[in-house]
């Protein structure tokens, strides 16, 4: 089944950071242009390390966000943060300035929301004037109701920023492939451990953990879930990992969902037998119909393949799985889970996109295989990149041999 990828070209060179800061702020930029936007406020912490490299408390910034950036359509960013120029001296190439932040979410600025909020959009203002002359459209990624109105106040027009910014991440540079491989490596590095140390009477929790570990030893920073499951808990899909204690002939499925190194996501599925003794026959059956959907998918996509061809073209999934199929049949990745994600095709009608893949697309293809009602599920996930002349694996973590039968 050609399990193992040859050595990827681009990863025949050293990562060079300030290269892949460049063209991602580029392509920030061009998609402002393209929208007739002024500026771009970054107020989620991964699109404002997209744009400016900077990350600083990511997790912490999603719920109490007091960090943001303010992204011109030309020139270099603007970084607002408490603490002076920390990030500034590796992302100088791409960030021209750190002021003092105006932070309006209440648990910082309590009865002074409002004020707050002006001085926030005043900041934006200023930025917008000097960066666009009489152009008042600004994006904004993320916004509280309170900070709508104090931009509207200001005369500025508001856009959705995220568009832009998922249209930005679609197209990944060679630099940002090797980042993701690296954080492949250490999530493939905790996969090979947890293997090793799964065995009869050790818990969901005490074997998810093994991952946590290795992802923080390899310089890697969070995990976005605790999806592992074992035995009934396999079915149907979605169970986080639990104090439960795993049982021998169980099966055990998990997905890294992993922000590793350099904040790049390793998102990789795996089904693993817990020994001793041999799967049954109803395991294995599960197991090979799973991997026969990711590598039936996986051989349709290439460039110019729209998401609907590849939904009609899709694995035809026997109808006593249907029930309990995944989600998605794939998403984009990059510094998290990223657009599209294109469903099944009987999903089409409330989930359907427009759009083709293109190269150098990183993609995750998916597959969950339950009977409704089964004892157990099999989750695989694989991590590729789209060239000229299909997919590149880059997820290389074998298959479980005693599963394929």
């Amino acid at each position: 089944m050609g399990r193992r990828a040859p050595g990827l070209e681009l990863n025949r060179s050293p990562i060079d950071m300030a290269r892949m800061r460049r063209y991602r702020l580029d392509r920030v930029q061009k998609e402002l242009q393209r929208a007739g936007c002024a500026a771009v406020v970054l107020m989620d912490p991964i699109n404002r390390r997209y744009a400016t490299g900077a990350s600083l408390h990511s997790l912490f910034q999603f719920h109490l966000p007091s960090r943001y950036a303010i992204v011109p359509a030309s020139g270099k960013a603007i970084l607002f943060q408490a603490g002076g120029t920390r990030d500034v001296p590796e992302t100088a190439d791409v960030v021209g300035e750190v002021r003092p932040p105006a932070v309006y979410t209440y648990y910082y600025a309590s009865h002074r929301v409002e004020e707050r909020a002006r001085q926030w959009a005043a900041q934006v203002a200023d930025v917008v004037r000097q960066a666009g002359g009489s152009e008042k459209r600004v994006a904004v990624d993320r916004l509280e109701p309170v900070g709508m109105h104090a931009l509207e106040q200001a005369g500025l027009v508001v856009v959705n920023a995220q568009e832009m910014l998922e249209q930005a991440r679609l197209i990944k540079s060679p630099d940002e492939i090797g980042c993701m491989l690296a954080s492949i490596s250490v999530a493939e590095t905790g996969i090979g451990e947890m293997r090793a140390r799964l065995k009869p009477g050790i818990t969901e929790n005490q074997l998810f953990a093994i991952l946590h570990e290795a992802n923080v030893s390899g310089g890697g920073e969070w995990i976005e879930g605790r999806l592992l499951s074992s035995g009934g808990n396999t079915n149907p899909w979605g169970h986080e990992s639990s104090s439960k204690i795993v049982r021998a002939g169980e099966l055990v499925a998990f997905d890294t969902d992993m922000v590793g190194p350099f904040g790049y996501c390793a998102d990789v599925s795996r089904t693993l037998h817990c020994p001793p003794g041999r799967p049954t026959a109803a395991q294995r059956s599960l197991y090979r119909t799973a991997v026969e959907q990711l590598e039936f998918n996986m051989s349709l996509i290439r460039p110019g393949l729209s998401y609907r061809e590849f939904a009609e073209k899709a694995w035809p999934m026997p109808e006593e799985y249907r029930k309990n199929r995944y989600g998605v049949l794939a998403h984009g990745i990059g510094l998290c889970d990223e657009y599209p994600g294109i469903g099944h095709l009987q999903d089409w009608s409330e989930r359907g996109l427009e759009g083709v893949f293109e190269e150098n697309m990183a993609l995750c293809v998916e597959s969950y295989i339950g009977l409704e009602g089964g004892a157990d599920g099999v989750k695989l996930e694989e991590q590729i990149l789209v060239t000229a002349a299909g997919i590149q694996r880059l997820s290389t973590f074998p298959y479980e041999e005693a599963l394929l039968g």
